[in-house]
């Protein structure tokens, strides 16, 4: 399981304690205190005192209905109406005189945003709340901030930050909510961060933290990174038992992104210990859920494991659909991951450039200080101010120059794969496409190679997924030595690779592929203790068979890579056209699905 894996059921839990009981003034107020307080322990309790609330919500005071605001928003966040949470808690903000019910508003809109993935505005807001924070008497509200921030860590896979505060609110000696919740981000980010678990400090005695307060989401949400951590350490006959007997508690809590995560794990891990039917009836019902997410990672396992299951089976139409549901999932996925790390670095961005516009609005107030005085001085105080203002101009063109530089290096980030420093699949396509364009106005030919890595998987699986990304960056820097200046080469999947050769016939084309399937079998493994071999299938195409256009192409391309693997992998293929009647040596995209599909 990626580690990714549970951070939205992480999220979705941490929605339970963005709310605090308020003061009771009044017999409506105790019913607000009372729903704010069972909220994530009783969930039908918390309903139906939202509903009476509602009811007779003409005798409330104006404090008191702004609070049945924000409970009411809890409530839509639990059934998955994000707009309508967003919407109204920002309105909260804006309007509530009270700092806490502000701060906590805050604290709704950044985890929502965050669960509904428009992932700016949720750390927007969570900076929001944290300048709030000093503002707010209740020591257990405050720590909600932490709490948050920590949780957004996680979610973002900054696992350091997300332990730094998780160690942070523990030394507070905060309140058996907090502490519970604090300590469950805490194993999240242990394990993300691959270190070592103590089992009986960090797992058993937070899931008795949080068992003794009967907050559910939380303890189950730890007992599925313990269940992904045995798994991990080889113990994933036990982890499937642990996942079995936890899941009807899981499913108690009605977080339908905790229990498709369970779920999610509990297909993957029968499927690999040989239980299809078992990891089948898991993997329906997680595509079963209503109103899911297509680019949620739980929907992405489960296209996989029904893939697999229907290719075991020899159900190649349903294998077949299930493989294309699949592909377009993960693909959807990994650009969400890359969409949130480019919102996390857009707004520590943010962050920086608003400190600096404080730091210059501090200077700027200095100046005019100094002019003032400098009216009523000499000579000399009028060469001081021109040397003040030196400095302030040469403070602005740095500052300048740096936002530049920023912006330049954001740039570069949301066009390019971090682990090999090639074009992203959004740049690729987007520089091919112009290419492409260029060389039908110019009749210039063009070719694309479309390869990927043969059994890649049992690399990750057998010598570790550092192994794996070594690997890649291999891949990447034998493949520029053999990608002409002018050409495109970029990473445009997991371990899926394409180059665009301007003005080069097939018959070249092919030349290349040829010495670049040469030089990546040519990877030597051993160097970093896999004695597994490296090698990839390629497939190509050229614009004097397939046309100028970029999905054709690489359709065509991956139809080519596709046979070069049915063929026995570790070879070139070139896209051979239908012909007539389906006739003779034709190779069709049908074709090379069910022939890939037997042949796995």
């Amino acid at each position: 399981m990626k580690a990714l894996a549970i951070h939205k059921v992480l999220l979705a839990m941490a929605l339970a304690f963005v709310c605090s009981p308020s003061a009771v003034a009044t017999e409506y107020g105790g019913l607000l205190a009372e729903a704010d307080k069972v909220r994530g322990s009783d969930p039908a309790h918390f309903q139906a005192l939202l509903d009476r609330l509602v009811r007779e919500q003409n005798s409330a005071t104006e404090p008191e209905r702004r609070h049945l605001r924000l409970l009411q928003n809890y409530r839509n966040a639990i059934q998955g109406n994000y707009q309508a949470v967003v919407g109204d808690s920002i309105a909260l903000f804006d309007q509530a005189p009270e700092p806490e019910l502000k701060y906590r508003s805050a604290l709704l809109v950044a985890n929502v945003s965050a669960v509904n993935r428009d992932y700016l505005m949720g750390l927007r807001y969570l900076d929001h709340a944290l300048a709030l924070k000093d503002a707010v008497s209740d020591p257990a509200l405050r720590n909600m901030g932490d709490v948050v921030a920590g949780t957004l860590y996680n979610e973002f896979g900054h696992y350091e930050l997300a332990l730094e505060q998780a160690n942070r609110l523990l030394s507070s000696q905060p309140d058996p909510r907090n502490r519970c919740i604090a300590r469950q981000i805490r194993v999240r980010a242990l394990h993300g961060l691959a270190r070592a678990i103590d089992e009986d400090r960090d797992v058993h005695d937070a899931i008795a933290d949080c068992a003794a307060i009967k907050e559910g989401i939380p303890l189950n949400a730890i007992r599925s990174t313990l269940a992904e951590y045995w798994a991990s350490v080889g113990k994933k006959q036990q982890a499937v038992a642990l996942l079995e007997a936890t899941l009807p508690d899981a499913t108690a809590t009605g977080y339908t992104r905790l229990v498709g995560e369970v779920r999610s794990m509990l297909a993957q891990y029968h499927l690999e210990l040989g239980d299809a039917a078992k990891a089948e009836a898991h993997a329906n019902a997680i595509v079963a859920i209503k109103g899911q997410d297509f680019r949620w990672l739980a929907n992405v396992v489960a296209r996989q494991v029904l893939y697999q299951v229907a290719l075991q089976r020899g159900d190649v139409p349903a294998a077949l659909n299930h493989y294309r549901l699949y592909a377009e999932a993960d693909k959807a996925h990994l650009d969400d991951v890359k969409a949130r790390e480019y919102a996390f670095q857009l707004s520590r961005h943010e962050v920086a450039q608003k400190n600096q516009s404080i730091e210059l609005l501090k200077s700027q107030n200095q100046l005019l200080r100094l002019q003032q005085e400098v009216a009523r001085k000499d000579m000399w105080n009028s060469r001081l101010l021109i040397a003040l203002l030196v400095v302030l101009a040469g403070s602005l063109a740095y500052w300048g120059w740096r936002g530049r530089r920023t912006h330049r290096t954001l740039r570069q980030l949301a066009q390019t794969d971090s682990l090999t420093g090639l074009s992203n699949r959004r740049h690729f396509r987007a520089q091919s496409e112009a290419a492409l364009a260029l060389a039908k106005q110019r009749s210039w030919p063009i070719s694309v190679l479309l390869f990927d890595l043969d059994h890649f998987k049992q690399i990750n699986d057998q010598c570790g997924h550092a192994t794996g990304d070594w690997v890649l960056r291999e891949v990447a820097r034998v493949g520029r030595l053999h990608c002409r200046d002018g050409n495109l080469f970029g990473r445009i999947g997991g371990e899926e690779f394409a180059m665009t050769l301007i003005d080069c016939d097939l018959e070249v084309a092919e030349l290349v592929a040829e010495q670049t399937r040469r030089a990546i079998a040519g990877i030597d493994a051993n160097t970093v203790g896999c004695t597994l071999p490296v090698s990839a299938s390629i497939g190509c195409v050229g614009t004097s068979v397939s046309g100028h256009d970029y999905e054709v192409l690489i359709a065509h391309a991956d139809a080519a890579m596709y046979r070069a693997k049915v063929g026995g992998r570790n070879r070139v293929c070139r896209y051979q056209p239908p012909t007539a009647g389906g006739a003779g040596t034709a190779w069709r995209e049908s074709d090379s699905a069910e022939v890939v599909l037997g042949a796995l």
